[in-house]
């Protein structure tokens, strides 16, 4: 047992070496001008040992955004976990702390600059379907913060928990963009947790 639990041990070392260094090619050079073979080199395997873990470079592709989104998911489980006894707290950490760990998605936000954004294909079908597990995720969040809200008397029982998980998404996706294409972070950066604290303040009690 023990020798197959090493075993699996160090096939999981391999892919995750494959993935890391695939994570900093795609973040460097982007994905169309990184090969299997420079993903190989930089992981220090051959390249037969990058085929045995992945079919080819998009499902390589498809792990790194599945590890990005992975490190937001679990940055933010982190803020729901320290300030579980305190809503307002919790929802305004929240919220700017998953702008910070959107911006250091590289890969993700590289290719929401590039032409691939445009149009249905192989590319965007595999960012579209990280994203929406990220999502799924977070609606969940949203949904539960609402009832939350709802059981301490800091929101008004007119409010939707389903109406308020879609509407928070669309809003922060739209944000996101001017994040993305805005050129200043630093200056989005400043402004938007400046807004998220005088809106929270002013409608969570």
């Amino acid at each position: 047992m023990r020798k197959i639990d090493r075993m699996m041990k160090n096939s999981e070392k391999v892919r995750e070496s494959i993935v890391d260094s695939a994570l900093w090619l795609f973040g460097r050079f982007g994905y169309e001008k990184t090969s299997v073979d420079e993903i190989a080199r930089r992981a220090h395997r051959a390249k037969t040992s990058v085929y045995y873990y992945f079919d080819g470079k998009l499902s390589i592709f498809q792990a790194v955004l599945q590890k990005e989104f992975s490190i937001v998911r679990d940055g933010l489980q982190e803020v729901r976990n320290r300030y579980s006894e305190d809503m307002k707290t919790q929802l305004v950490s929240y919220l700017t702390t998953r702008m910070a760990l959107l911006h250091s998605a590289k890969v993700y936000i590289q290719y929401m600059n590039s032409a691939y954004t445009y149009g249905q294909n192989e590319i965007s079908e595999v960012v579209d379907a990280a994203r929406e597990d990220f999502d799924r995720w977070e609606t969940e969040y949203f949904r539960y913060l609402c009832d939350e809200g709802h059981r301490a008397g800091a929101l008004s029982d007119a409010v939707n928990p389903e109406a308020f998980a879609k509407l928070l998404s669309i809003l922060l996706k739209g944000i996101e963009m001017q994040f993305f294409h805005s050129g200043d972070y630093e200056t989005m950066k400043a402004t938007y947790e400046t807004m998220v604290e005088l809106l929270v303040s002013k409608n969570v009690r």
